[in-house]
Formats: structure tokens, C-alpha cells, sequence
């Protein structure tokens, strides 16, 4: 008879593996959420296209080509009275010409993330009117802060527009749960974040920018999202996390006239990460106010 032994059997420990799984959150709710959106690949392409300085509009069509209602977009845009010329442009190599590559690209990046407001149940958890509106006002923000600091302007874009699509995973998987969580953080003046980690196991900046990097989005965003509200804890990259946070500061005071809406606030961190100052808030944020403008009559907000 053999001695008895305090250890489990080593069997036990593989004999579920799959229970495993189920104890990642990021992997039960990007597993588990219907209709996710595929991987928005041409949002990486363009990026590559972007740190050239010789930029081929013939690549730049060729690749949005395969994307009929992006290309439909695109000519919508450029016959609106901003863009229109005499003329409405004869194929998609003049729309692309007239509105300019960046234009484009916002396009682009904006298409891919409206997709994300489609996914079924998000509308049970969040306002996502609102979260949308709050998302193109991040974008057309970070991308202002990182060009002043030096940085790809569409990179700062694309990071602004995705930094809450966490939310949006967590809103079509717990809905009204989801709901609940976010209007307890607002009664009790509390971060949203903790709240999450507690309720689901993992909040919306960990889940989102575990999204992208599945996405196989740059390094850049993907610590841009993750780490937007911890800068500190970001390992690399922090200048583009540094840059959707006072884009984000800036999106709220957007629409509510308040740079310290909630529990968002600016303090020293991401402006010494970008040698900057927050007196350079004022500035960013009436040429954030102004592209907004432009921004809405393109993505007919």
C-alpha cells in the first residue's frame, strides 16, 4: 500500500484544460462576444504607408478598393460642400486625391471603429451615440497632441478613436450589467476602471488594447489603449499614451466645458512625458474645437 501524500494527483491538473480558458477574461470576452469585427488589417498597411515619406496614392487606392462601402464613403465625402469641386471626382484615384491622404485615413480608422458600435447587446451597457461621439473627439484630439509632440499624427488618430473599445466588448457581453457598473461609478464618484476589474475580472483599457494587439495593430496603439489611464505602468511607448490621455481630458471638456469631467484630470505626467506644459491645454484645445468641425461634416456627425 502505498504512503499517502499531501500532493494532488499531477493527473488532475490537465484534466480540464479548458477550464483554464475560462478564467482569462480577456479571452472569455473576445472568445465569447458574437459578431466581433475582424481585424481591421488595412488600418496597418495604411500606418506603414504613413512613416514614408513618399506616400503612393496608387497603393493607398488600391487598397481600400476591396472595401466597396469604404470606397462609397469616400466619394460621399469628397462630393460634400467641403470638398466638392465643380466637378464630382471621376473614380476613386480623384476622391483619394481630393481629400488627402490623412483625410482618407480618418475615414478609414473611423469605418473599422464604427463597426465595433454594431456588435449586438453594446447598446444594453453603454450610450453609444455618446461613446462614439467621445471617441472621434479623442481621435482628432490625441492626433493634434502627438503631432505637436513630434509623433505620427495618424497614429495619435487611430489610438484616440479605439481607446474606449473596450467598453464596447464589455457592454455586448455583460449589457446591462455592464450599465449598472458605469452608473455606479458616476454615483459614487469612483474610477470606472477599479469597478471593472472587480465586477468582470479585467477593465476596459486592459481588454481593448489586448483586442488590438490581437488585431496585430502597431506596439504604439496597442500601450496606448492598454495603458491610458496608467502611464506609469506602461513598460515602453508611453509618448502615445501620454497623448490620448490629454486627448481624452480634451474630448470631455469638448462636450462638457470641464478638462476635469468625472475622474479625469490632467495632472504632470503625460506632459512631461511629451516635453510639454499644461498651459499648451488652452491652445490644443481650441485647435481640438476647430478640427472637430471639419471632423463632423466628414463622419456626418
Amino acid at each position: 500500500m502505498s504512503p499517502p501524500t499531501d500532493s494532488p494527483p499531477a493527473a488532475k491538473e490537465n484534466k480540464h484544460p479548458e477550464r483554464k480558458r475560462t478564467f482569462n477574461p480577456a479571452e472569455r470576452y473576445l472568445g465569447g462576444v458574437n459578431s466581433l469585427p475582424p481585424a481591421p488589417t488595412l488600418l496597418s498597411e495604411l500606418l506603414v504607408l504613413f512613416k514614408n515619406l513618399d506616400q503612393d496614392i496608387d497603393k493607398v487606392v488600391g487598397m481600400i478598393s476591396y472595401e466597396p462601402a469604404l470606397t462609397a464613403q469616400i466619394h460621399r465625402t469628397c462630393n460634400s460642400a467641403y470638398y466638392a469641386g465643380e466637378q464630382p471626382p471621376s473614380d476613386i484615384f480623384e476622391a483619394v486625391s481630393r481629400i488627402g491622404f490623412y483625410q482618407v485615413y480618418c475615414l478609414v480608422v473611423s469605418y473599422f471603429g464604427a463597426k465595433t458600435t454594431t456588435m449586438p447587446g453594446t447598446a444594453k451597457g453603454v450610450d453609444v451615440d455618446a461613446l462614439w461621439r467621445h471617441a472621434v473627439a479623442a481621435a482628432v484630439s490625441a492626433s493634434l497632441v502627438a503631432e505637436e509632440a513630434g509623433q505620427i499624427k495618424a497614429m495619435g488618430f487611430t489610438a484616440g478613436l479605439l481607446h474606449d473599445i473596450g467598453k464596447l466588448v464589455l457592454a455586448s457581453g455583460e449589457r446591462e450589467a455592464y450599465a449598472r457598473v458605469i452608473e455606479r461609478a458616476r454615483f459614487e464618484s469612483v474610477p470606472l476602471s477599479g469597478l471593472e476589474r472587480t465586477a468582470f475580472g479585467i477593465d476596459h483599457a486592459e481588454l481593448g488594447g489586448e483586442l488590438l494587439d490581437r488585431w496585430k495593430l502597431p506596439p504604439e496603439i496597442v500601450t496606448a489603449v492598454r495603458y491610458h489611464h496608467e502611464l506609469e505602468a506602461a513598460p515602453v511607448d508611453k509618448e502615445l499614451a501620454a497623448a490620448v490621455q490629454i486627448g481624452d481630458v480634451i474630448a470631455h471638456q469638448l462636450f462638457t466645458g470641464s478638462a476635469n469631467t468625472g475622474l479625469l484630470k490632467t495632472s504632470d505626467v503625460p506632459w512631461q512625458i511629451l516635453q510639454m506644459s499644461p498651459d499648451d491645454l488652452p491652445r490644443l484645445l481650441a485647435r481640438s474645437r476647430s478640427e472637430m468641425e471639419n471632423v463632423k461634416e466628414m463622419l456626418d456627425l
